[in-house]
């Protein structure tokens, strides 16, 4: 399962290709623990962008965890579904 995001409008930023406007994130990895409990990372090829959230009971639960992620830390306006791979 994967996260997709479409921005508003497309934008330039760090990669290859020019201007984009969606951005799959996906889970990658084995999980880990620290000090708060587990975590997994969550990133995107497309943003050239990694981050690390809690890992939840479900691949669909994590992937919302990213989902908030991702709401307070980007500024543009943007929509979210969860895709099948």
């Amino acid at each position: 399962m994967k996260l997709k995001q479409t921005l508003k409008r497309p934008v330039d930023d760090y990669w290859d290709g020019g201007t984009k406007q969606v951005f799959y994130w996906g889970i990658e990895g084995s999980p880990r623990t620290d000090s708060k409990g587990q975590f997994v990372r969550v990133g995107s090829w497309q943003a050239n962008h990694w981050f690390h959230v809690a890992l939840s009971r479900t691949d669909k639960l994590t992937l919302a965890n990213a989902k908030r992620h991702l709401k307070t830390r980007t500024s543009l306006s943007s929509t979210f579904e969860y895709v099948e791979d």
